[in-house]
């Protein structure tokens, strides 16, 4: 019985683990800014799902520069953009563009998921100023996870086309509806999925 079991055990396929989901922030030097990159999140197969049944995906992301004190931080500023990711059913391809404050940029289409996440895992640099010199500063990304609206893809894809130019304009967030509530299909389908993330990069002094 002992050899048996012995012998299941070793032969028992292994399951590889899901990647944690994550946000990766390198830290600025005096040549070059942060870069950020939020990991693991479209290798949830309740994301797929979603695409797959008509709900594309948007990773809205937050970088706040902040200046250390002893006794308080000083938020210096902060930028925003955006992700999306659509599965197209007519070409069976995995759709994903960047938006920023004013471009909508391709970064392709994707028979697999998993070459669909990689382009959408591709560092940025947000456009934060340089640090204070000689002042201990920081990077800190928020990211948040959440369906579209159709009218919502519509005006990207026509950006994408040419027809339009965005308009995220000024103090405004990377499209219309950031914080709409997941209705209740989607939330259903989710379950206790990550909806919002949180990064930081290493305390820092040029």
């Amino acid at each position: 019985m002992l050899l048996c079991w012995l012998t299941i055990v070793a032969f028992a396929p292994v399951v590889s683990a899901q990647p944690r989901a994550r946000i990766d922030v390198t830290t600025p030097t005096a040549t070059t800014g942060a870069f950020v990159s939020v990991r693991g999140v479209l290798a949830d197969k309740a994301f797929d799902e979603l695409m797959r049944g008509g709900f594309p995906v948007r990773l809205h992301m937050k970088a706040e520069l902040w200046r250390s004190d002893r006794f308080f931080n000083e938020l210096v500023t902060s930028y925003e953009w955006e992700v999306h990711v659509k599965f197209s059913s007519f070409d069976a391809v995995y759709e994903v563009a960047r938006v920023t404050a004013d471009s909508v940029i391709s970064l392709g289409a994707y028979k697999k998921l998993s070459d669909a996440q990689q382009a959408a895992e591709l560092p940025f640099a947000p456009a934060l100023p340089q640090p204070p010199k000689g002042r201990e500063s920081y990077v800190a990304v928020q990211a948040d996870i959440q369906t579209m609206e159709m009218t919502d893809l519509a005006e990207v894809q026509s950006w994408l086309r040419g027809e339009a130019k965005p308009a995220i304009q000024g103090k405004k967030n990377p499209g219309r509806a950031i914080t709409r509530a997941l209705g209740s299909l989607v939330t259903r389908l989710l379950g206790a999925q990550i909806r919002h993330m949180d990064g930081k990069s290493e305390t820092f002094t040029l």
